[in-house]
């Protein structure tokens, strides 16, 4: 009597008629911790442990016999069938993301060809690792991180304006008053001098407090968006440090993005002029704004000392964790470019309705 489909898996090595290498592998994989199976080059199934069957949220008995395809989500089939197309051409089939079963789940897919020895020619090995959990985890904490990056910003908002408001008009008040005793009549040359003094004082604390309340959130990003508040951040570093900047924009006039948005990349030209000021002895610096097919891109570019970008990274300095986080939690990316001598770029990218648009509402 011919073996029903499936039967492998649970045969014993007496059955079997396989050598102790076959019964060995089958043994491990109907006892794995990820979810094994096997198909005909169609794609139906052969094989299948009891991982897979979870996964796949379908018992044994109706999963054998069956399209592996029909288990795929609708809007992953398509691609899922021309992954097996691919197979018959190649002999691996890169892992990937697909979901399946009736949660449904989602699972990692690796595929692959099995040798003579493990089964019919043109037979496939798909090995699922269920990723659902994972994935999930991974989506509340990046919620929760985009939460906290908000609350971070509104507190910086709040704090600015009780410098640029409070703290302004109390001191715009004491030089009032100064000014109110300097003209109330003559005064001796040391009360004169120390109540200039105290002006050039109040003055200086004037400045300093409104340029704190601009780093910690410019008012220009709320009310005139990325490109205004890019520049101006720009001019402003220039004339503190010295060093000649060149700003340009590409398709930006009128155009305001999500706040999510403006701030990161807003953020990260902060983060990447003041590493140039601290450590790249820069004779130049150039930034790029350009807004194309959906997406926004922010490039920053010094001709200083350059480092090794891998050694950065790996000691995590030069606050690249704390901007490709920023990128990261909006479905962004942000690259390095860098070596000893050959100064520095940094380019980040980010679509214009990020993924996680949704949630700011």
């Amino acid at each position: 009597m011919d073996a029903e489909p499936g039967d492998r898996l649970d045969e014993s090595p007496g059955d079997a008629g396989e050598g102790p290498h076959g019964v060995r592998r089958r043994r491990l994989v109907e006892f794995a911790s990820e979810g094994h199976l096997r198909t005909d080059g169609q794609g139906i199934v052969l094989e299948a442990n009891q991982v897979a069957c979870m996964i796949l949220d379908c018992p044994k008995e109706f999963l054998l016999g069956k399209p592996l395809g029909l288990f795929v989500a609708q809007s992953h089939r398509s691609r899922f069938y021309q992954g097996l197309a691919g197979l018959h051409r190649n002999a691996d089939w890169d892992e990937f993301e697909v979901l399946l079963g009736k949660g449904p789940r989602l699972a990692i897919v690796r595929a692959m060809s099995l040798p003579p020895e493990e089964g019919e020619p043109g037979d496939f090995q798909w090995v699922l690792k269920d990723v659902t959990e994972r994935r999930q985890a991974e989506a509340i904490r990046g919620d929760l991180m985009r939460r906290l990056v908000r609350a971070q910003e509104d507190e910086r908002r709040r704090i600015a304006r009780e410098l640029h408001d409070s703290l302004g008009q109390l001191l715009t008040a004491l030089l009032l008053e100064v000014r109110a005793v300097r003209d109330a009549g003559p005064l001796t040359d040391g009360a004169a001098e120390r109540l200039d003094r105290v002006r050039g004082l109040a003055e200086e604390i004037n400045r300093a407090a409104h340029e704190l309340a601009v780093r910690l959130r410019p008012t220009a990003l709320d009310d005139l968006g990325l490109q205004a508040a890019s520049r101006a951040h720009l001019e402003e570093w220039s004339a503190r440090t010295g060093v000649p900047a060149q700003f340009q924009a590409f398709g930006m006039e009128g155009c305001r993005f999500p706040p999510d948005v403006e701030t990161a990349l807003y953020r990260v030209l902060q983060e990447a002029l003041t590493n140039v000021a601290k450590y790249a002895e820069a004779r130049r610096v150039a930034v790029v704004i350009e807004h194309q097919g959906g997406r926004v891109i922010l490039a920053v570019e010094d001709d200083g000392a350059g480092f090794d970008t891998d050694e950065a990274s790996a000691r995590g300095r030069l606050g690249l964790l704390g901007m490709r986080e920023r990128m990261a939690l909006l479905g962004g990316t942000l690259e390095l470019e860098s070596r000893p001598g050959a100064g520095t770029t940094v380019i980040a990218r980010v679509s214009t309705n990020p993924v996680v648009a949704a949630a700011q509402a």
